[in-house]
Parts: structure tokens; sequence; C-alpha cells
């Protein structure tokens, strides 16, 4: 057994239940992203056809135990994240963002070591920020039951699980499909509702299209352009933070009811699962307390655990994935 795989894959899939965090971010800084970009790519009808005389050479073909041992990972992790940090995310949601705030900075910072900062490189690196930026403020769409929108969803929400900085869940937010996926998967998970099978299969119809597709491309990105890539990844994941802000204060939402967006001054805000968010202001704590507790000493501490977590995955990133 691949303990250290096994959390990695963990981490990933907890990740990509939290809109906002991405899967791809965890894979990028325990340094298996390219190997996993390579594993998804060996999948070729090529090397499937193996199985029919030579299994041992198709099992090498497409790096099955990290394949095996990652997957495990994920699938434990994400319904961990689906059952656990679901409620986290209700109560306790500025730590977690806090949490997750430092560990992208810490690991952002910790990654850019490794990058030779030529103009190049710079120009990449802002390009990133500047198209995080950009899709972590875009307004979430009021979604759709349509097959084909589902399955499109699915090749969008894969290819930014596989892009640090852009969390999958959170694409599905801009969607306007998380709720249904993750209650989907709920559905199916805890009640056995197995009349979600069709939806979330096509989802995940989508999803495996979506990743073969996104590994090439980013896989030959790597090899071709390591240093410019890297440093765009980076750009992402600084990027991405404002989603992570633990001071957010709604300024205008999505009401489901006739899915009209409105300034949340002019409204009395129904319960929080009634509305999505559209805009937010970043503010700091002392600005926020005016609008509720900003509970600085304990996101302070949770941004120095999660500042803390990148020094423990580092060191696991040095384990043998195999």
């Amino acid at each position: 057994m691949n303990i250290g795989l096994l959390l990695k894959g963990a981490a990933m899939g907890i990740a990509e239940a939290i809109p906002g965090v991405s899967g791809g971010t965890i894979a990028f800084i325990t340094g298996i992203y390219e190997e996993l970009l390579d594993t998804i790519k060996a999948i070729t009808p090529g090397n499937i056809k193996l199985i029919r005389h030579d299994r041992i050479g198709f099992w090498k073909a497409i790096n099955g135990p990290f394949l095996v041992w990652l997957l495990i990972g994920m699938g434990g992790g994400l319904i961990t994240g689906i059952l656990v940090i679901s409620h986290l995310l209700k109560h306790h949601q500025s730590l977690l963002w806090a949490f997750f705030f430092g560990l992208v900075v810490a690991s952002a910072i910790f990654l850019a070591k490794d990058i030779r900062w030529t103009v190049y490189n710079i120009l990449g690196a802002v390009m990133g920020a500047l198209l995080a930026y950009m899709i972590t403020n875009l307004a979430p769409a009021s979604g759709s039951s349509h097959p084909l929108y589902l399955f499109m969803a699915g090749c969008m929400a894969i290819s930014a699980l596989m892009l640090p900085g852009i969390s999958g869940s959170f694409i599905l937010l801009l969607l306007g499909l998380y709720d249904q996926i993750i209650n989907g998967l709920k559905g199916i998970i805890v009640n056995q509702d197995f009349s979600q099978l069709l939806p979330i299969g096509i989802f995940a119809a989508g999803a495996l299209t979506g990743m073969f597709s996104f590994a090439r491309i980013m896989s030959f990105l790597f090899k071709k352009f390591p240093q410019s890539t890297m440093a765009i990844m980076i750009g992402i994941l600084f990027g991405s933070l404002g989603k992570l802000w633990p001071w957010k204060i709604i300024t205008q939402a999505l009401f489901k009811t006739g899915n009209r967006i409105v300034d949340v001054n002019d409204v009395k805000l129904p319960d929080q699962e009634l509305y999505k968010v559209v805009s937010e202001s970043l503010v700091m704590p002392g600005t926020y307390s005016e609008y509720g507790d900003p509970r600085t000493v304990f996101v302070l501490l949770c941004m120095t655990l999660g500042i803390f977590a990148v020094v423990i995955i580092a060191k696991l990133a040095k384990s043998p994935s195999q």
C-alpha cells in the first residue's frame, strides 16, 4: 500500500469538493502533476488492447500502481469532502478559506523558487494571474439539466481540476450546476437514489472526454515550455487568491426564484441555501466586523496551519509515488 500517494489523492479529492480550491493545485504542489498528466495520456486505445495478451505490459504502460492508489485516495477524499467539507463551508467558511489561502500562498512562493524569472516568464505569470482573476469573478449562470449541457460541463470542470488554481467545483458554480451535481452524488451515496445515475453518468462521460484531451495539451506544454508553463501556473495560483480571501462581503446575489440578480443592500437576504453569490467585496477584518464576527485570531491561525501544511506536503512530495 502506498500511503503517501493515498494521502495525496485524498487531498485532491477533498479539494475538488470545495468551490475555489483545485485538485490540480494539490497535485502541483505535491510533485505528482506531470506524472498524473503522463499517466492519463498513456491510457490510449493501443495500450488498452494490451489487456488481451499482455496484462503486465498494459499495467506498466498505464502506470497502474500510481493510478490505482491515487484514484482510491481521490474517491475517499471526494466522499469526505461532500459529506464533511460541505458542513464546514456552511458553519466555518472563513476558517476553511483561510486555511486554503495560506496553503496556496505558501505553495506559489515555494514553487516560484524554481523559476528563472525572465521577462517572458514574468509576463506569463501576469497573464496567468489575470486569467484566474477574470474567471473567478464571473457571475454564475442559472444551469440546465440538458444532457449536452451536462456533458460540456463535465469537460470544463475536469479541465479546471487539472489546472492549478482554478477549481472544478467553482466552474460548476459558474455553470449553475454545483448544487445539482453535489446533491446528485449525495443522493446516490447516502440515499441510494439511483434516479441520479443518468445525469451523473452523462456528466462523468464529459469529464472523461475533457480529461484525456486536456492532459495531452498540458503534458505537451510542460515538456516543450517547462519554465514558461510553470510561471503561468504560479500566476494562476496568485490570481485565484481573491476567491479564498476569508473576509468577504456579498454585494450581489442570484435568487433561485425568478433567477433575479439583486443588490443585497436592497433586499433582505433569505437563508444562505436559497441564493448564489454573484459578486463580493474583499475587506479587512476591521471592516468585516461591521457585518459579522471576523474571528481574526482563528482565521490567522488557520492561515498559518495552511502554510505549515505546505511544508508537510513538500516533504510528502519527496516520498516515492510508486
